[in-house]
């Protein structure tokens, strides 16, 4: 529900030019709602108002958060850059605390149609994600190509979660076709969140590709009513110290640009 205080609004019009679904309609003397069905209740107005004349769905914008600076493009490019995927974990778990701050922040995460659809699923301890593996291992045994992999976990080893003490996936119903695109989204803002909180990650690929084949990983996973996992990282403090940024294939890029006829 879209409100206009107007004692407030200074009738600059930017809430109606920022509104994707055009429910906020700029007249000589007010700014109007119509259409109020089409909101996608993505805050758009809410942000850009100068003046603190919109709400959205009882929400006074006093109480929301102001705007802090952004980090400069060189800290951004260095956490780019120095990100790296962790395989080797220090024998500590995450705290519960610490990882639903991380989580919390990864929620301003983009989605498609500003759905906000996506859910995580938090495997925690070795013993849940040793039950994991051993679904995704026996589905696999038959792959040739992966048969290292089987030999390793049938030692004792982990290939899977490779000694993490936990896992994290990014969940939707798949009824939306960018569902895993949203998906990828919030665990990509995750992947690069971690490393600020001295966590690091890996994608459990494998993880990810069997529980998008088989329903029997799905039920070990637990998951919840019609959720499918569709993006997931394994999280822990990284055992290792990385002292440089490795060398990467030259940027490939193409530009098309046609003038008119």
């Amino acid at each position: 529900m879209i409100r206009i205080e107007s004692t407030r609004c200074i009738r600059c019009g930017l809430c109606a030019r920022v509104c994707v679904a055009h429910c906020l309609h700029m007249t000589e003397n007010a700014v109007t709602v119509r259409h109020e069905d089409y909101c996608l209740h993505c805050g758009q107005c809410v942000a850009v108002c100068p003046n603190g004349a919109v709400s959205l769905d009882g929400t006074a914008p006093d109480a929301l958060p102001p705007m802090q600076e952004f980090p400069s493009m060189e800290s951004m490019a260095a956490l780019i850059r120095g990100r790296r995927s962790v395989r080797a974990f220090k024998d500590m778990d995450v705290p519960r605390d610490t990882l639903l701050q991380a989580l919390d922040v990864v929620r301003h995460a983009p989605t498609g149609k500003n759905l906000e659809n996506v859910s995580w699923l938090v495997l925690e301890g070795r013993p849940a994600l040793r039950r994991v593996a051993d679904a995704v291992v026996d589905l696999f045994r038959k792959e040739k190509s992966l048969a290292r992999l089987v030999e390793a976990h049938d030692k004792g080893e982990d290939p899977i979660f490779r000694g993490a003490p936990c896992a994290v996936f990014a969940c939707a119903e798949g009824t939306y076709d960018l569902d895993i695109v949203n998906c990828s989204i919030a665990a990509a803002t995750l992947d690069l969140l971690l490393p600020t909180m001295g966590l690091g990650a890996c994608w459990a690929g494998y993880v990810m590709r069997a529980a998008a084949l088989d329903e029997n990983v799905r039920n070990v996973m637990d998951m919840d009513g019609n959720l499918r996992p569709m993006a997931g990282l394994m999280v822990g403090f990284p055992a290792l110290h990385y002292r440089r940024v490795p060398e990467r294939r030259p940027l490939r890029v193409r530009f098309v640009h046609k003038e008119e006829a």
